[in-house]
């Protein structure tokens, strides 16, 4: 469960997810999942990762409805993003642009990995708590006893820390994704999480260099005020 845990507040927060470029973020080493999106955003997404989730490829098709003070606003979204150790590419596929980033040094989890089978529960349990989140009965889906989790106006079913199941519901904002094919410890080809040749790319440098570089210039977090 301690993965499980880890897993979904990683799945959450980007930052997080990302982060993951040493260590596994799935109990599985290999796998391919396709998902139904539903709600106000609909298409379908895929995913395949390997080295337990240290390579990731995720394909979306999707067109995002919502109304904004009456006004219907449709976004569509042809993308690619692959994860690498530590680079990123992300890509839009109908334009051939994208962009590559660094993710060395992001957030070090040396300190967790050093931590006994036990710490590491204890560790997962208490910021999940933190974090204002429940952990909820073991539910069957797909075939598999999934752990579930409620969190940040969300709710997913997880099988070895692969999502295979979201429902999320935040402001009358809903995003479901809901996994239609999953397939465990398969061969992928390598080339599946390489930079995608034929596309424009911009260089975004290092998070945690953009981070530094965004609180020095604020440190209070907060944005200037103008004067009047």
């Amino acid at each position: 469960m301690k993965y499980t845990i880890i897993s979904l507040i990683l799945l959450f927060s980007s930052m997080f997810s990302y982060a993951q470029s040493t260590i596994g973020i799935y109990q599985i080493k290999s796998g391919y999942v396709e998902y139904e999106l539903t709600g106000n955003t609909t298409g379908t997404k895929k995913l395949w990762w390997d080295d337990y989730g240290i390579k990731t490829r995720t394909e979306i098709q999707s067109t995002s409805t919502t109304k904004i003070m009456g006004m219907k606003q449709v976004n569509h979204t042809n993308s690619v993003e692959i994860k690498n150790g530590n680079t990123l590419w992300v890509v839009d596929k109908d334009k051939m642009t994208g962009q590559e980033t660094s993710l060395e040094g992001l957030v070090d989890y040396s300190e967790f990995e050093k931590m006994s089978e036990r710490e590491k529960e204890a560790f997962a349990e208490a910021l999940l708590d933190s974090l204002g989140g429940e952990k909820l009965a073991p539910e069957m889906f797909l075939g598999c006893q999934c752990d579930v989790i409620s969190l940040w106006g969300a709710k997913v079913w997880t099988c070895q820390s692969v999502p295979l199941k979201t429902e999320t519901n935040v402001m009358g904002i809903k995003a479901n994704e809901t996994a239609t094919e999953f397939k465990k410890d398969i061969a992928i080809s390598a080339a599946k999480f390489e930079k995608m040749p034929g596309v424009t790319y911009t260089q975004q440098g290092n998070y945690m260099n953009m981070l530094d570089q965004l609180l020095d210039e604020n440190p209070s977090g907060y944005p200037d005020e103008e004067d009047e």
